[in-house]
């Protein structure tokens, strides 16, 4: 049986950050700290198809495919200023970001139609179709922010905080939003600490611009399900998130021991996701005909990001730290426990059952760690346990099962060569515990061989990863 190979390769241009800080002294600015900052990054992501065909070529077609590629190009700029007036900091500055993504087309024959697609043959190379030249293009979207922020000890007692941050896309428009906190020394061992502040995701490039054909399996037919940028379905463009968020919380010393509680609340409105696969309608096919997608007739599946849904997610953090001196050293053990539950308050109109199943329910709702960090003059080393806690395991997103709790444990030691190099060996899930394996994947195949699970052994969904132990080398020079 012929293997199909889908060939990825990513090359990345190392973020390039350069910049000045210092303070200035004398005239009208003396006493203004200042940071000055540009830096620029580049990700490209080469896509190739070998060991397929395009079925509507037939017997003539190749079989080893240039399916095309991803760009992205981000370029920022930063100026900060912060100024202390007694007990008051005020600090202000200003940001502009431009990000480019683009899509380079394939070569023709992976996304050609050929003479047997009006036979009912799937077009572009099998599996991944190329990028056709339709869908290339370079999409650049620019914006600007200013912002300000005041901080100030009212009281022995009493600090109180408030920024404001207001940002300008070329894109979609301009948006205002800001936070407020306070944090209150109740006692000598108790303070109360709380923040409400609004906020916004814009979507990225990609997901405003993406194209992507793959073949998908629907109802046991194979069939091409293209990924298109909404406004070419008539969806319009995409629009950001936006979010309300509430946190109170308490710091407390008990003893030797301290603890961190904090409980939050975020309503976010407007989520962007990926719709579920469904067949396009008479207009969806009739808006990409007239944005210029190519035979849209042939395509049988199609989805795209869209703001469709609401979420509201509430949680608690505790975090537990004691220090103590052993093994001729210095010890410190923390322990640190979340609980997070996520509902969806508006389905929306396309986002379905399945998806709002795999929101609320996909994580873990209970996450916890155990960590002991020991240090000593060279050389230090920490051994953690995490916990996950029981969620539903998602494959293909269709096929699902409640997963069991599970615990792994990672370890790292690190040895100072002097002040500037260090070197570190460790490990994560170091006792190789499984993520949750679909039921007959250890089938008539044979034990680990997957058995009518699209190809699959365990759920792609698992919080803690689906590869096993990790172990790792580093080595760090300290600037």
């Amino acid at each position: 049986m012929a293997t199909r190979h889908v060939l990825s390769v990513t090359s990345q241009i190392p973020p390039f950050t350069a910049g000045k800080r210092g303070d200035i002294t004398g005239g009208s600015m003396d006493g203004v700290f200042y940071d000055i900052s540009g830096s620029v990054g580049r990700n490209s992501a080469d896509f190739g198809l070998n060991n397929t065909f395009n079925p509507s070529m037939g017997p003539d077609s190749k079989r080893n495919f240039r399916t095309g590629s991803y760009t992205q190009l981000a370029k920022t700029f930063n100026l900060d200023l912060q100024k202390q007036y007694g007990d008051t900091s005020v600090a202000g500055g200003a940001e502009w970001r431009e990000t480019t993504f683009e899509v380079v087309s394939g070569e023709e024959a992976s996304w050609k139609v050929g003479e047997y697609a009006s036979q009912g043959f799937n077009v572009g190379s099998h599996g991944f179709a190329g990028f056709s030249p339709d869908s290339a293009g370079a999409f650049t979207r620019r914006n600007y922010a200013l912002y300000l922020d005041l901080e100030s000890q009212l009281s022995d007692d009493l600090l109180v905080g408030g920024a404001v941050r207001y940002e300008d896309y070329s894109t979609f428009g301009d948006t205002t939003n800001y936070k407020l906190t306070f944090n209150y020394q109740v006692t000598d061992n108790l303070a109360i600490r709380g923040s409400h502040s609004t906020g916004f995701r814009a979507p990225t490039q990609g997901q405003a611009n993406v194209v992507n054909t793959q073949t998908t399996l629907v109802d046991g037919e194979l069939t091409q399900a293209q990924t298109l940028p909404g406004f070419k379905l008539g969806a319009g463009q995409l629009q950001p998130e936006e979010s309300e968020s509430f946190a109170l919380g308490a710091v407390m010393s008990l003893g030797e021991v301290e603890v961190t509680i904090d409980a939050f609340q975020i309503e976010v409105e407007d989520r962007i996701a990926l719709t579920s696969n469904a067949a396009p309608t008479d207009a969806q096919r009739a808006a990409m005909g007239a944005a210029g997608v190519p035979n849209p007739e042939l395509i049988g599946e199609v989805n795209y990001f869209t703001n469709d849904f609401n979420t509201e997610t509430k949680g608690v953090d505790v975090v537990a730290t004691y220090g103590a001196d052993l093994f001729g050293g210095s010890t410190e053990f923390s322990a640190a426990y979340n609980y997070t539950k996520t509902e969806v308050s508006d389905q929306g109109n396309v986002t379905s059952d399945s998806k709002v199943k795999r929101l609320e329910e996909g994580l873990p709702n209970h996450r916890a760690t155990l960590t002991m960090a020991q240090s000593w003059e060279n050389v230090s080393a920490f051994v953690r346990a995490n916990y996950f806690g029981e969620y539903y395991a998602v494959h293909a997103d269709w096929f699902g099962t409640d997963a069991d709790a599970a615990v792994t444990v990672d370890m790292e030691v690190t040895y100072m060569l002097n002040d500037s190099f260090d070197i570190s060996v460790g490990a994560q899930n170091i006792f190789d515990q499984d993520a949750e394996r679909i039921n007959g994947s250890a089938g008539a195949l044979g034990e680990g061989v997957p058995d009518g699970v699209l190809g699959a052994i365990f759920y792609e969904t698992s919080p803690m990863g689906v590869e096993g132990a990790f172990w790792y080398a580093k080595y760090s020079y300290n600037f």
